[in-house]
């Protein structure tokens, strides 16, 4: 009986493995809910986001809550934490959101993505919460609004949204970045 019980055990071990944690991805989620004093980019936590990297209250917020997340979970990659999703954009190799729609990329739950508003230097970015291939993916972003109906790059909280690739959009997914612990 013992044999048996090993042998099943050794045989489980490889998929416990390559279970990884991840750690930004748990604190993100932490803070689903999280929603704006009075709709105007603040609040304690909001403010907190903000306050780790330099930017103050008023102050547009996803960018910060991605590293704040980032630098609480120690995360290795990417190095970039800033104010501003531009910044992720400019200073890490991406993914662009066409090879994703395509089927030529997967993108694993927990990477950073990236949208932005035409050819301006407005953007927003989140994180994955799901696996991405192909148009439909989760995310997990700040300073979004809770559904449909709402500013989706300039809301009032932290929320899950059902997101999806479209490259015509004016304000559109463009791009992945892979978050390394």
């Amino acid at each position: 009986m013992r044999f048996f019980f090993l042998v099943f055990v050794l045989l489980l071990l490889p998929l416990f493995s390559q279970v990884k944690s991840q750690k930004h991805l748990d604190i993100a989620r932490s803070f689903i809910g999280t929603r704006e004093l009075t709709g105007h980019n603040d609040g304690k936590d909001v403010e907190m986001f903000l306050n780790s990297v330099g930017r103050k209250k008023g102050d547009s917020w996803c960018s910060a809550f991605v590293s704040f997340c980032l630098s609480s979970a120690k995360v290795r990659a990417p190095t970039t934490r800033s104010g501003l999703a531009r910044s992720f954009k400019l200073q890490n190799k991406i993914v662009p959101a066409v090879a994703v729609l395509r089927g030529t990329n997967k993108i694993p739950k927990g990477s950073i993505i990236g949208w932005e508003k035409g050819n301006t230097v407005f953007g927003h970015i989140g994180f994955t919460f799901t696996n991405w291939s192909g148009p439909y993916g989760t995310t997990i972003e700040g300073n979004t609004s809770s559904g449909a109906k709402g500013s989706q790059f300039d809301g009032d909280g932290v929320y899950l949204r059902s997101r999806v690739i479209q490259p015509a959009n004016y304000f559109r997914i463009c791009w992945f970045i892979l978050v390394r612990s």
